[in-house]
C-alpha cells in the first residue's frame, strides 16, 4: 500500500510538471540566452524554476540614467518647471537602487551584477538662462554623489561604462576600490584637473570616446593611470577633444605587450604620436582607423605588427599595412576626409583595383571583406574576384554616381559595346537601382565573385537610401537560384531589409528586423 501511494504521488508530480522544467538548469540558461532583457523579465514572472535560472542574465547589468534638466529657450515657467521635476527624478533612481542594496535578501543578486552603466541624460543649454544651467550642473554632481557609492556593493563588477559624467577624485576612489573592474568605458566625460589617482588602474579594457563639443580635456598624468602597460588589452580612442592628448602620452611611455585591439581616431596633428605609438604595440591583432580621421600616412617605415590579422580604415593607410603581413580580414572606408580644418571635405576614393591588389599582398589568404561608400563597377567586381579568390565574406556598401541610366541602358551599352569599341566596365550604376542592378548583374553573370563565396551581404551606405527595395520576393529567389548555380559555395545573401540562407539544396528568406534592444 505505502508502495503503491509512493508511486502514485511521483506520477502526479510528473503530470503536474512540464516537461521544460525538468530540463537540466544549463540547458535553460542557454535558452535564455537568446532573450532580450524585457523579455526575460516576463520569463522570470512564469514560474520559479524560470526565476532562479533566468535571475542571474536579468541582474548581470544594470542600467541607471541620472535626470539633467532640459532648458527650452524661451519660456522661463518651462525652465521652472523643468528644473522641479529633476529633483523627484532623481529621488526615484536613488530610491530604487538604495531599495535594491538594502535589502539582505538581494545579497546573492548583488554578486551577480557584472555590468554597470551610468549616465545622464544630455540636457539642453542655453546661454539666457544662466541660473538654470547652474542649478543643471549641482543636480548632475547630486545624482553622481547619490548613485555611485552603490558600485562597491557588487563585488563581481567587470564593466562599468559612465556617459556624461563630471569625474571628481571622490568617483576615482571608488572606481579604484572596485577589486574585479577589467573595463572602464568613458563616454563624453569630464577630467577636473587633479582629480585623479595616483597609482594605475589594471584595466584589460578601455574606452574613451566622445563628440567635439566641449571644452573638455584631459591631464596626463590620468592617462597614465588609466592606460597601465602591464594589463591593458584593448583600446579605443574616439574622443574628438582630448585624443591628441592621450596620444602624446601614450607614444612616451613604455611598450605595450599585451594590447591586441586598438580602435582610433587620429587627426593630422597627430599622426607621428600616433605611428610612435604603434610601434610600442608588438601584438597588435586589430587596428582600426576610426572613420573622419585624417588621410594619413607613415613618415618612417612601420614596425614589423607581424600579428596584426584585422585592418579597418582609409586605402591609403592599407598599403603600408596588410602587405607582407598575416591580415585576413580588411574593412575598407572609402569616403575620406581631404582637408583637416574646422569645415573639412570629403572625397571618396575610386582607385580601388590597385588597393585590392595591395590587399592580395597579405601574407595570408583574405577571407573576409568589407567596403564602405562601395561604387559599384564592373572593373572593381572583377578586381575583387580576380585577386581575392579565398575570400568567403563580402560586405559592400553601396553608393551610386553618374551616369543616371537605368541598369537595362548600362546593360545595352554594354552589349553594344564591341560593335563601336567602347568600354564601359568601369562606369557606375543608376543612383535609384543600384542594389538591384548589382544583382542583376551578379544574377545575370555579368560580373563575378569570388569562387569560394560563402556569405554576400549588400546594403546603402547613405541614409537617404534605406527604404529603396531592391527587388520583390519572386525576383530574389530567381536571383539566388541563380547564383547558388553559379557560386555552389554560397550559404547566405542578404541584400537591404531582406536575407537569404541555405541549409542543404533548400534557401530560405528572412525579413530583417532593425530595432532596439
Amino acid at each position: 500500500m505505502f508502495n503503491f501511494d509512493t508511486e502514485h504521488f511521483k506520477l502526479n508530480s510528473n503530470l503536474e510538471n512540464p516537461p521544460i522544467l525538468r530540463l537540466p538548469s544549463e540547458i535553460l540558461d542557454h535558452c535564455w540566452s537568446y532573450l532580450r532583457r524585457r523579455d526575460l523579465f516576463q520569463v522570470s514572472r512564469v514560474s520559479r524554476v524560470f526565476w532562479y535560472t533566468s535571475r542571474s542574465r536579468i541582474f548581470q547589468s544594470l542600467n541607471v540614467t541620472l535626470p539633467s534638466p532640459a532648458v527650452p529657450p524661451l519660456n522661463q515657467d518651462l525652465v521652472r518647471r523643468s528644473t522641479n521635476k529633476a529633483p523627484k527624478m532623481l529621488e526615484c533612481a536613488a530610491t530604487r537602487i538604495t531599495s535594491f542594496y538594502s535589502d539582505p535578501s538581494a545579497g546573492e543578486l548583488w554578486d551577480m551584477v557584472q555590468d554597470w552603466t551610468v549616465s545622464t541624460a544630455p540636457a539642453i543649454r542655453n546661454s539666457m538662462f544662466f541660473f538654470a544651467r547652474s542649478q543643471e550642473k549641482n543636480l548632475a554632481s547630486r545624482s553622481v554623489d547619490a548613485i555611485f557609492p552603490f558600485l562597491t556593493c557588487s563585488r563581481n563588477l567587470r564593466s562599468l561604462e559612465l556617459v556624461r559624467m563630471n569625474l571628481g577624485r571622490q568617483q576615482w576612489i571608488i572606481i579604484e576600490c572596485l577589486p574585479a573592474l577589467d573595463t572602464l568605458r568613458l563616454i563624453s566625460c569630464l577630467f577636473p584637473p587633479s582629480s585623479h589617482l595616483e597609482r594605475p588602474l589594471k584595466l584589460k579594457e578601455l574606452a574613451i570616446a566622445g563628440d567635439n563639443f566641449g571644452p573638455r580635456s584631459i591631464e596626463e598624468r590620468l592617462v597614465s593611470v588609466l592606460c597601465n602597460p602591464t594589463y591593458l588589452q584593448k583600446l579605443t580612442l574616439i574622443d574628438f577633444l582630448i585624443t591628441h592628448t592621450v596620444l602624446a602620452v601614450l607614444s612616451s611611455m613604455a611598450p605595450f605587450p599585451h594590447l591586441t585591439y586598438l580602435s582610433i581616431f587620429v587627426t593630422s596633428p597627430s599622426r607621428d604620436h600616433f605611428f610612435r605609438f604603434l610601434a610600442a604595440i608588438p601584438a597588435l591583432a586589430t587596428l582600426r582607423i576610426f572613420p573622419w580621421s585624417a588621410n594619413i600616412t607613415p613618415p618612417h617605415p612601420l614596425p614589423p605588427l607581424s600579428s596584426l590579422r584585422s585592418y579597418d580604415g582609409y586605402p591609403n593607410l592599407l598599403s603600408y599595412i596588410v602587405p607582407g603581413r598575416p591580415v585576413d580580414c580588411v574593412c575598407l572606408v572609402l569616403m575620406m576626409v581631404t582637408t583637416d580644418d574646422d569645415q573639412p571635405d570629403y572625397a571618396i576614393h575610386t582607385e580601388l583595383v590597385s588597393t585590392v591588389r595591395d590587399i592580395s599582398r597579405s601574407t595570408v589568404p583574405v577571407r573576409k571583406l568589407a567596403i564602405e561608400y562601395f561604387l559599384p563597377t564592373l572593373d572593381n567586381l572583377a578586381a575583387i574576384a580576380k585577386h581575392l579568390p579565398d575570400l568567403h565574406r563580402l560586405d559592400l556598401g553601396l553608393i551610386s554616381g553618374p551616369p543616371p541610366l537605368t541598369p537595362e541602358e548600362i546593360i545595352t551599352l554594354s552589349e553594344s559595346s564591341s560593335e563601336f569599341g567602347l568600354d564601359y566596365t568601369g562606369e557606375p550604376l543608376d543612383t535609384v537601382d543600384t542594389m538591384q542592378g548589382l544583382l542583376s548583374w551578379l544574377g545575370d553573370g555579368r560580373a563575378p565573385l569570388p569562387p569560394k563565396l560563402v556569405t554576400l551581404r549588400l546594403s546603402h551606405s547613405l541614409m537617404g537610401n534605406e527604404d529603396i527595395q531592391c527587388a520583390e520576393g519572386v525576383k530574389q529567389r530567381k536571383l539566388i537560384r541563380c547564383l547558388h548555380g553559379r557560386y555552389p559555395t554560397l550559404r547566405e545573401v542578404e541584400m537591404g531589409g531582406c536575407r537569404w540562407w541555405r541549409e542543404g539544396v533548400y534557401w530560405s528568406r528572412e525579413i530583417l528586423e532593425f530595432e532596439e534592444t
